[in-house]
């Protein structure tokens, strides 16, 4: 049997083609893909050949052409001989991690650092870049990789499950509390997830900060009120009226030198820089002065461990404002013209979900 399924071969090229369904392996579940997000690695892996495998991975042993696409939820179909907790039918969102599962960090849960999935040529450790993901009909995905939906979940829903992840593992690695003080540099999807779970975690005054007016205004429709402008308020002056001292943490979720700095001077002394997005570029930092002096602590962030079931229980518990996030639906088809270059340049998408049903 064949299959449609979007795959990349390298730089600006993604082809639609028909290629075989293979059967789930011992430890895997076949699904039958609903949807499945496109993400911002995404759109880098079409424009720059970032993320791709171009020498056989470590573990997998898979280059170039791969099926794209890691954000995604769908039915199982078919389980592997040594399935025990998932069965025909089950509704499932995908944790779409590459991981060995025997090295030292695997051992420990950390499993997102797995010792042997480093590849030379900087391929990822995700399905949709070192295996195949989920802009396809059909999909093999490991058995402790495939989560369970709650009852009456949407498989729109399960489909923001890896993008939620990842910023609820950066919420964790925060150590956020409840009653403190947020700035999120940045409102792409990311950043309006991380201004939204900061407030779901109990933040008191959460500040979301981008130039982009379309992207501010999607914040104020999730109930984040507080959005500056850098190119028409002074963000550092508009966020010390209230908290004179500078907020508790602050999450960059751009990934530029400048949101950078102004991350620095918008947190307190003795405060959490929190990075959730990642950089194109160096970046240049007056250690001594800007951290030291001021003991702010810089926390990094690299996907999520452990985390699936609670994030799933999260979107469960507030569908409808999550269900905010999604600004459009496109059939398989048009993945790349009304898909990944769509979201290049249109400022009002937020989360765009393919479906291979449409």
């Amino acid at each position: 049997m064949l299959m449609k399924a979007a795959r990349i071969y390298g730089k600006k090229d993604i082809r639609l083609e028909d290629i075989p369904i293979a059967d789930p392996k011992e430890n895997q579940v076949q699904i039958k893909v609903k949807y499945c997000g496109i993400c911002g690695s995404d759109l880098h892996a079409y424009l720059e050949a970032w993320g791709l495998p171009t020498e056989p991975h470590p573990l997998t042993e898979r280059t170039l052409p791969i099926v794209l696409g890691h954000e995604f939820s769908g039915e199982v179909v078919k389980v592997g001989s040594g399935v025990t907790t998932l069965k025909k039918g089950d509704a499932v969102a995908v944790e779409p991690l590459i991981a060995c599962g025997k090295c030292d960090n695997c051992r420990r849960g950390d499993y997102n650092f797995c010792n042997r999935v480093f590849a030379p040529d900087g391929a990822g450790n995700f399905l949709g870049f070192s295996d195949d993901g989920g802009f396809a009909q059909y999909a093999n995905v490991k058995e402790i990789f495939a989560h369970k939906m709650p009852a009456g979940m949407s498989y729109e829903l399960g489909a923001l499950a890896e993008p939620t992840a990842v910023v609820f593992e950066a919420i964790k690695r925060s150590g956020l509390r409840e009653g403190q003080n947020v700035a999120v540099l940045g409102a792409g999807p990311i950043g309006l997830l991380t201004a939204l779970l900061s407030k779901i975690a109990g933040a008191d005054n959460v500040y979301i900060i981008d130039v982009s007016k379309s992207r501010l205004d999607k914040a104020r429709e999730l109930g984040i009120k507080k959005t500056l402008n850098p190119l028409k308020v002074d963000v550092v002056e508009e966020v010390r009226k209230n908290c004179p001292n500078g907020v508790d943490v602050t999450f960059e979720a751009a990934g530029v030198q400048a949101t950078f700095d102004s991350g620095l001077k918008l947190t307190r002394r003795n405060g959490t820089f929190q990075i959730v997005a990642l950089f194109g570029r160096p970046v240049t930092i007056d250690l001594t002065n800007d951290l030291i002096m001021n003991g702010i602590r810089i926390v990094t962030t690299l996907a999520y461990n452990n985390s699936f079931t609670s994030v799933l229980g999260m979107l469960k518990n507030h569908q409808e404002l999550f269900e905010k996030i999604i600004t459009k639906k496109i059939s398989l088809d048009n993945v790349v013209q009304a898909g990944i270059k769509t979201l290049a340049v249109d400022k009002e998408q937020v989360k765009i979900l393919v479906s291979p049903e449409m």
